[in-house]
């Protein structure tokens, strides 16, 4: 009976297993190489069930000699692949494909060389190993004609896709991916010298997520789960890397060993740059310039746009419009917009086209209204002015909500909150408090802006300037202390007008955003009620998603017009030099020829040499940046380890002691009570419950919260004191806390454990080498309506006043050798960055307090 039983259970597994996978969408995802690191993402959400999770039963296909990509994608053979920048050109080409997810965010592809090769100049005539002229051409024809090199000057020949030849001189180069086969080389013991396009800012991306426009058209829902659950896999595998390698190695491929799959699993990391950007995130700067490079070099796709390349996930709601909402529309197809002016990447319009932040939120309108909007650029401040108070346009753009300029418009409600960036020169030190702008002349571009940050600081020194050239003139003369602007503008300012001069050096303070509104004709509500309910219908995260996009340019072409200038004049002088002496002195005209190009060719080679040494400085500070940042990373890992260590050295003993008198029971020969057992045994196992709980404490910490977490201010706390009481008792420092009982707060929770557990820790180092009796540390946490304010005060003699200003400074410290630096600077940026809120510090000859402000309940 049992046996058949068992049958029954085990046929049942067999047919619900059966019945999960036919209740499960096949699709299948083409690599355009073999099993390796490169597709860890994708793998984890294969194995670890991220796919099976959102209805997919998913095949990974290993790249075979010949396959066509796009052609099985856009055949259906695949639902879809893993290309590189070459997929964009295609698209131009007519193909129909549609990116869904970009990975890499720096160049994978370099050319390694032998060592006596420096620069594109040195592989004329050499032979270079390659897949394909087209790939080739892709990926390093900018590069080359950079140097003023033909590609057909090089003899390409087939890649082998070993090391093999390279490393036996039959190739003098060859297309090497950064993430492993560098490595090869460097187990070898070849040597090798590295050309990377990424080093003169040019980019082709290696790991781009594709479909058919036949898949994102029929199952959109389909491309954005896959889409997602691919993400969630990448996120696993990037905290996970060991899992990851082991499941690479045990059951895909042992192809590769399990160290350089190691060491491939760094270099991915360092392509993808999770800590920097969302994973999968797509770049539409990066795009538009390659757009750009393709249309100009292969002469192709002149009617094509970026917005028909990138998939959009589809929308699960319709708004709901009245009857007269329905019929404006009908009569009022087309809105007319007015556009702010010289406000990109916030707002902008070029080659005829409405291009920036707000042109993608009209974008959303338009696809969730049906309404067309038509851009009415303008040609400067009162220019715009001027249209919307004639009521050229129904619509303004972007209208800050508080703004009261235009008397003919009515905001909407606020959906977009931004803040102020300070700008300045590199030798200004880290804004960290406003009263540092004492005195201090600022310049902004409108008198919006002015008037919102006088409000609340009304002793600052403002100027408006509305011409963006003459404010980074004033600020480089020193005219000015720094440029204020908005944070979606700030990295575009410094490309665009001061790069290599300026940087981002500060943000006005986060509990004043400033709000975005769209500004309505106040003879228009039906139009009022049509666009609120189109804003409604976009999610904050879609809002933030925009700015993400916009906010950080990471591929730039910087173009040296002074430096142009001056070589003008430069060779107009001489051309006049010759002119003169050809006229009066022509017999000394080919000595002359001889000696310029004598100077020219000495000028090439310092340049060349400059060129050299420049960049072997920037590998050096970048060595330097990295050993820094791991010394860091090993100093916090040291602490917790010693924590660890505390908190379990008692509770082993208590085992060891229990033990002990059980042995010595037994050996003496005395009988133990079964009762006596039983509560020896329970001790123990309620030690061991404590020792595993203290693990699950610390685990947690290195895992930072993606999401907002309620907690009482009780349990917070208490698990900081938890962290932090072992190091407490070995320096013999007393820890003071005053807190409001049973209150609940939304918070981040481990980032600001770990911002507090850092600011606590330094106070304990402030007490070292000091010859203090009563040693103690004083935690306090208010609430002050909406804030919460946690202060962290020592008594240890307060820190020196030429420190104050570069506290918060990246690598700067005041332990010596025993610091790295980066404590406190990363303290602030995570206050900043994902609080909004600020940390302030008071010191006085008895010591010194850190006060970190934050709303009470996150978002």
């Amino acid at each position: 009976m049992k046996i058949l039983v068992l049958i029954a259970f085990l046929t049942s597994l067999l047919f619900a297993s059966h019945y999960d996978r036919q209740h499960l969408d096949k699709v299948s995802l083409q690599l355009h190489w073999k099993y390796q690191f490169e597709f860890a993402g994708f793998i984890a959400a294969k194995e670890k069930g991220f796919y099976k999770d959102v209805g997919l039963d998913v095949t990974l296909k290993e790249y075979a000699h010949g396959i066509d990509i796009e052609k099985d994608v856009i055949d259906g053979k695949s639902e879809y692949g893993i290309y590189n920048s070459l997929s964009l050109l295609e698209y131009l080409r007519g193909k129909p494909i549609v990116l869904v997810s970009s990975y890499f965010k720096r160049a994978a592809l370099v050319l390694v060389t032998t060592p006596d090769i420096k620069s594109p100049k040195d592989l004329v005539g050499k032979k270079i190993m390659a897949s394909t002229k087209e790939d080739f051409e892709l990926n390093f024809q900018p590069y080359f004609d950079g140097y003023g090199v033909n590609i057909d000057e090089v003899k390409l020949v087939p890649h082998t896709y070993n090391i093999d030849a390279f490393a036996n001189g039959k190739v003098s180069a060859m297309t090497a991916f950064v993430s492993n086969e560098l490595y090869k080389l460097d187990e070898k013991g070849v040597k090798y010298n590295v050309l990377d396009p990424s080093d003169d800012n040019l980019y082709v991306l290696q790991l781009e997520l594709f479909t058919s426009k036949k898949e994102a058209q029929e199952h959109p829902k389909r491309v954005k789960a896959f889409r997602d659950a691919s993400i969630k896999g990448w996120e696993y595998a990037l905290s996970h890397k060991d899992e990851l390698v082991d499941i690479i190695y045990n059951k895909y491929t042992k192809r590769m060993s399990k160290e350089l799959i190691k060491k491939e699993a760094i270099g991915v990391e360092k392509l993808i740059l999770p800590y920097t950007y969302n994973i999968g995130s797509i770049d539409k700067n990066f795009l538009s310039k390659q757009i750009t490079l393709f249309k100009n070099y292969y002469h192709v796709g002149a009617e094509k746009d970026i917005d028909n390349f990138i998939f959009h996930a589809p929308k699960d709601k319709l708004i709901k419009f009245t009857h007269a909402e329905k019929e404006y529309i009908k009569k009022h197809p087309v809105i007319d917009v007015c556009l702010q002016y010289d406000q990109f990447p916030v707002d902008g319009f070029r080659d005829g086209k409405f291009v920036g932040i707000a042109s993608n939120i009209y974008k959303l309108i338009s696809h969730s209204t049906s309404l067309k909007f038509r851009p009415i650029p303008t040609k400067s401040v009162e220019d715009l002015k001027q249209k919307v108070d004639n009521k050229e346009c129904q619509l303004l753009s972007l209208y800050g909500t508080k703004n009261n300029m235009y008397k003919t418009l009515t905001p909407t409600k606020t959906f977009i909150e931004t803040n102020f960036t300070f700008i300045t020169t590199l030798d200004k030190s880290f804004i960290t408090d406003m009263d540092e702008l004492q005195g201090k002349v600022l310049v902004t571009q409108l008198q919006a802006y002015k008037d919102y940050m006088l409000h609340f600081y009304p002793n600052l020194t403002i100027l408006v300037q509305n011409n963006k050239n003459v404010m980074i003139k004033n600020l480089i003369a020193g005219d000015v202390y720094a440029i204020v602007t908005l944070d979606e503008q700030a990295d575009y300012f410094i490309n665009r007008y001061g790069y290599g001069k300026l940087k981002v050096n500060g943000f006005f303070p986060k509990e004043y955003n400033f709000d975005g509104s769209i500004g309505v004709q106040k003879d228009e509500p039906v139009l009022m009620g049509i666009i609120q309910k189109a804003l409604n219908h976009i999610s904050k995260s879609k809002v933030r998603e925009i700015l993400d996009s916009w906010k950080i340019t990471r591929y730039q072409s910087v173009t040296d017009y002074a430096l142009l200038w001056k070589i003008l004049v430069v060779m107009g002088i001489i051309f006049l030099i010759m002119f003169y002496y050809q006229l009066k002195l022509k017999h000394f005209n080919k000595e002359l020829e001889s000696l310029v190009d004598e100077k020219t060719q000495a000028l090439r080679k310092m340049n060349e040499s400059l060129e050299a040494t420049v960049a072997q400085k920037i590998q050096e500070l970048l060595k330097k940046d990295e050993i820094l940042t791991a010394q860091s990373k090993q100093a916090v890992m040291g602490e917790m380890i010693s924590m660890i260590a505390h908190q379990w050295r008692q509770p082993l003993n208590t085992i060891t002691l229990q033990i002990s008198n059980l042995q010595i029971q037994q050996m003496m020969g005395n009988k133990i009570d079964d009762n006596a057992l039983s509560k020896i045994f329970s001790d123990i196992s309620e030690t061991l419950v404590y020792l595993s709980e203290t693990i699950d404490d610390f685990k947690t910490y290195f895992h930072p919260n993606k999401e907002v977490t309620s907690i009482e201010l009780e349990e917070f706390i208490s698990k900081i004191t938890t962290f932090i009481s072992p190091r407490l008792k070995s320096n013999n420092v007393s820890l003071e806390v005053a807190i409001l009982p049973q209150t609940q707060i939304k918070i981040y929770v481990n980032e600001l454990i770990q911002v507090l557990l850092n600011i606590i820790n330094n106070a304990i180092d402030a007490y070292e080498d000091k010859e203090i009796e009563n040693k103690k540390i004083v935690l306090r946490v208010d609430i002050k309506e909406t804030l919460l304010i946690i202060s962290v005060q020592d008594y240890a003699g307060g820190i020196n006043k030429k420190h104050m200003q570069k506290l918060f400074e990246p690598y700067f410290s005041t332990k010596g050798k025993n610091g790295t630096g980066l404590g406190l600077y990363m303290s602030q940026m995570i206050i900043q960055k994902q609080f909004n809120g600020k940390i302030e510090v008071k010191s006085s000859s008895e010591g010194a307090t850190f006060i970190v402000k934050i709303k009470k309940d996150l978002k």
